[in-house]
Formats: C-alpha cells, structure tokens, sequence
C-alpha cells in the first residue's frame, strides 16, 4: 500500500470519527434539565443533594436548584426563570395557583419550626408549649435591654411564620433597638445568632444540621417546640405551561410524580442527618397534621401516578 493510499484512508477514517462524534452530541439522549426553585431549608439540609442521584438514573435528567427564601423563590418562578416550585408558605403558595402561574399544588412532606435562644436564656422561654408566649418573653426582655432577636427578614416561609407569631402575640418588633433583620437564609442567620447570643426561629431540619456539624462552637439551644402553630408543610407546585411555555413541564410532572409516589415519599422518610429524621411524608394525608384536605388534588395525582407506571404510597 503506497503512501498516497494511507494517508487518504488516515483522512477518512478520522472523518467518520468526527462525524460519530458529532452525532453522539445531537443524539437526544443526552440528559434533560430540571431547574427547581426551592427554599434554603432543603438544600441547607442535604435533602435536594440527597434526593438528587434517585431522580437523575430514574429519568436520565440534570437536577439543578436555585434555593432562596419562598418569596423570593415565587418571584423567580413568577419570570419563568424555573420549571417547578417547592416552597413552605401556604397563603403565598395558593395565591400563586390562583393568579394562574400555576396549574397544580399538593403538600408531600412537613417539619416544624422552633424557637431557639442562648444558653443563658434570658427571656425565661425554655419548656413553654406556647410559641406566641414564648415571643411576648423575648420582647419584654429585649425591652428591658436583656435579650436580642434575630430575624431572617428574608420574606421567606420561615420570616412569614416569624411575623406571623410576633402579630398574633400583639406585637409590632420591627424598629424595636433588640430586633435585627439578617436578610439572609436560616444557616447564616442560625450563625449570626449563636454570634449574638440572640433568640431566632428556625425550621428544625436547619437547626439539626448545624448542630451536628458546629458541635460545641453552637452556643444555642432549643427552647421551644412542638405548637402547632409551628409546623411547616411544603407544597409543591406545577407551573402554568401556557402561561410560561419555554418551562421544562414534562420533566416537571415527572419531579412531582417522583415526589408523591411511593419511591419517592419513602426518601423523605428516609433522610436523616446525625441519626435525626428531618423530614416527613404527608402526600395524600394532610389531615393527619390538621392540614385542610386535598382530596380533589390526591385523587388526580393517583390516576396521574398510576397512568405513568408509579405506585402510590402505601396509605394513599
């Protein structure tokens, strides 16, 4: 075989390289993106990390976040910037369904918030079943110039259910000289806390976490827990694809069907850090946390579930 002749089969055989190459580029195969807007609280946790890997092999997809406070992520969802909502403020979370940027909404796991302060607890809020009475503590002690309390001031879930406490308590702290807005998401504010020795309210999966990784430098403790005006459900919400057609909406029901079916709602119920479970199942069983019921929306979701080969969970 002459020179001529290799070099022309050298050329040749690299051309159907770059053109096999250059296929494998364009072949659909190549993963889809989920972009999720979601609240601090489940990626500060490790639950989006955790839940991550199982939604990626299951649907050969790119799971990506963009984690704010529930108010801000409604905004960014509001642009079209997302192609699904998991947030934790139901008034804000119905409002979004009924102004028409979303289709569908459905609680699938819970927490709840606790009141956390220093060791020293100045405000004498340690033990008190009441969260409202806890806050009146808090204030008459920051008035008498003995305690601080630091909001996230963020309008998230959490600064929602914050504010919320304060007003049905008869209190107005904003402007108070023991009141600060960090702005921040709960691990920073967790953080400016414990340098401040000043009481916060956090969801407990946040608090759980830092716990575990600051240890001893986490000068704070839990005060008060277990009001049900403290709980915390978490919706999650399908957006309108005529309003905003260019959202991933297939991908996005096949997040959600993930989310509520059995395989699923059982790593909600899975995940745990340093031994503490941080959150809970509830898709299908709101009332059993004095939720209203969504009974319409469940029946729905289970045909959905069903149609795509998913099985529900086991109390649905």
């Amino acid at each position: 075989m002459n020179h001529k002749v290799m070099v022309a089969l050298t050329f040749g055989f690299i051309s159907v390289i770059l053109v096999v190459f250059a296929y494998s580029n364009i072949n659909p195969t190549k993963s889809e993106r989920l972009v999720i807007a979601t609240t601090t609280s489940t990626v500060d946790t490790g639950l989006m990390d955790y839940i991550n890997p199982s939604f990626e092999r299951k649907f050969n997809a790119k799971m990506t976040w963009l984690y704010l406070g529930t108010g801000q992520a409604m905004a960014v969802a509001a642009r079209g910037d997302a192609d699904i909502l998991l947030v934790h403020d139901r008034v804000k979370e119905d409002a979004f369904v009924k102004s028409g940027n979303g289709t569908h909404r459905a609680t699938i796991m819970y927490n709840d918030f606790v009141v956390i302060g220093p060791q020293e607890d100045p405000a004498r809020a340690k033990g008190l079943a009441d969260a409202m009475k806890a806050f009146s503590r808090i204030a008459e002690a920051g008035e008498e110039g003995k305690a601080v309390f630091i909001s996230r001031g963020d309008k998230s879930g959490t600064n929602a259910l914050e504010l919320r406490l304060w007003s049905n308590a008869g209190i107005n702290p904003r402007g108070k000289p023991w009141y600060f807005e960090a702005g921040q998401g709960m691990g920073p504010t967790i953080r400016i806390s414990n340098e401040k020795q000043a009481y916060s309210v956090s969801d407990r999966g946040t608090w759980g976490k830092l716990r575990s990784e600051m240890k001893d430098a986490l000068r704070m403790q839990l005060l008060v827990e277990g009001d049900k005006a403290l709980l915390n459900p978490y919706g999650l919400i399908l957006l309108n694809p005529e309003k905003y057609p260019n959202v991933n909406s297939k991908l996005a029901e096949k997040f959600f069907l993930f989310m509520i079916s059995e395989e699923g709602q059982a790593l909600v119920e899975r995940f745990e850090v340093g031994g503490e479970r941080l959150f809970f199942p509830v898709f299908g069983k709101p009332e059993s946390i004095s939720l209203p019921s969504e009974k319409e929306e469940v029946q729905y979701w289970v045909q959905r579930l069903r149609e795509n080969g998913f099985n529900p969970p086991s109390w649905v």
